[in-house]
């Protein structure tokens, strides 16, 4: 025992120590060098923004940025351009690793079809309400003679009569007619009046 606590006092111990001590720092110095140059810790760029580039000119935006781009999904907007990027992910001025892919959400080319809504004998106010909610615009009124007043009696695009579950663009312009009663009536009244001045 009295051998064992001299040999931890001894200057060959102190060296056996300092021996694998450094061996444990070269072995966890070596092994963070490699996880670092493997996983590339380092070695990332920043994401370019892409938002209100024309598809036509991304491949020459894109390039020698770092990063690589995929269009996955259209989005139809009015307002907007066709081929228009919107949105992306990941956001402009990320730090991403190199070659990653950026995802563009770009405005569809053209307008995406849609069902016609059922808007006849509807009120006007429940006619314009389903048009917004449907993505179409709410264009001109017009009254016609007819049984119920104040509900839809046609509904019009382009001055064609759209049949409820017909297919048209969405983002068309639909002009209502609005039913109103005693219409016909006055119009005679004041018909027979003018044969009568004649």
């Amino acid at each position: 025992m009295h051998s064992f606590f001299s040999f931890l006092k001894s200057k060959q111990f102190f060296i056996n120590l300092a021996v694998i001590v450094l061996l444990i720092v070269s072995m966890f110095v070596g092994i963070m060098m490699w996880t670092s140059t493997y996983t590339q810790h380092n070695d990332f760029v920043e994401v370019p923004d892409f938002k209100h580039k024309n598809t036509a000119e991304i491949e020459n935006f894109v390039s020698g940025k770092g990063v690589a781009c995929q269009i996955i999904d259209s989005i139809y907007d009015p307002k907007q351009k066709p081929g228009i990027v919107l949105r992306q992910d990941p956001e402009a001025g990320a730090k991403v690793k190199h070659n990653r892919t950026v995802y563009l959400y770009v405005t569809c080319m053209v307008a995406p079809q849609i069902l016609m809504p059922k808007l006849i004998d509807r009120s006007e106010r429940q006619a314009k309400l389903i048009i917004s909610s449907y993505g179409l615009k709410v264009g001109n009124t017009s009254l016609a003679a007819a049984d119920c007043n104040g509900c839809v009696v046609a509904q019009l695009i382009n001055g064609k009569n759209i049949e409820p579950g017909e297919s048209v663009k969405k983002g068309s312009t639909v002009n209502l007619v609005i039913g109103k009663k005693g219409l016909r009536a006055k119009e005679d009244e004041e018909e027979h009046d003018e044969n009568e001045h004649d």
